[in-house]
């Protein structure tokens, strides 16, 4: 590309680098610079170079500050001694849950594995669930699982039915279609079987 740049001229600068010359301020009489070396009365005195034999005198020498109180260093756990057996320390039990679809009028979804989140999972028809089920019977917002904790300390996976047209029923494989088995609020145990709209699936945990 042709660059179009205009290029800088100075005035005074001669074109030609052969036609430039140095000039010096008062070439014909350099003074030197003169360093006073005191105001004493005899006017400046001789610099005398010091004697490398006489030694010098170092600076006095000042004690470092005492150390300041701080925290006890980092000590690691002393290993078992020889022998014998390091004690474990005890772990939160993890806890995994998903529900399968066993039926309904999307065929291809049968089989499929939804894991369940850690905190809380919701299930409908439309995107933004995190469980979407391709039916029209059920709710775009039909169904949400929460994990909760129980005075007992053991987790439980609570299913709320969160105003669906057709309702979630739950039961075991006999009767959870049976008007008896709707419910608005339910502690899921292994093995239920949920039945939103005309999807069927099942629980499971470990």
């Amino acid at each position: 590309m042709e660059d179009r740049t205009t290029p800088m001229r100075q005035q005074g600068w001669a074109q030609n680098p052969d036609e430039q010359k140095t000039v010096y301020a008062d070439q014909d009489n350099p003074t030197p610079p003169t360093l006073p070396f005191g105001d004493q009365d005899g006017g400046p005195q001789p610099f005398v170079r010091a004697d490398p034999a006489a030694g010098t005198t170092p600076p006095p020498f000042a004690p470092p500050p005492p150390p300041q109180p701080g925290p006890p260093p980092f000590q690691p756990a002393a290993p078992a001694a020889e022998g014998q057996t390091m004690i474990i320390a005890e772990r939160p039990k993890p806890v995994f849950a998903w529900l399968v679809v066993v039926d309904g009028p999307d065929r291809n979804s049968i089989g499929t594995v939804h894991s369940l989140h850690p905190d809380t999972t919701t299930i409908g028809r439309v995107a933004g669930n995190h469980i979407v089920v391709r039916d029209d019977t059920c709710s775009a917002q039909h169904a949400r699982i929460r994990v909760e904790t129980k005075e007992e300390g053991e987790t439980a996976f609570v299913l709320y039915d969160m105003g669906s047209r057709n309702g979630t029923y739950i039961g075991d494989k006999e009767t959870y279609k049976d008007e008896e088995s709707r419910k608005y609020r339910h502690e899921l145990q292994d093995g239920d079987y949920l039945l939103l709209g005309e999807t069927t699936l099942v629980f499971k945990r470990l």
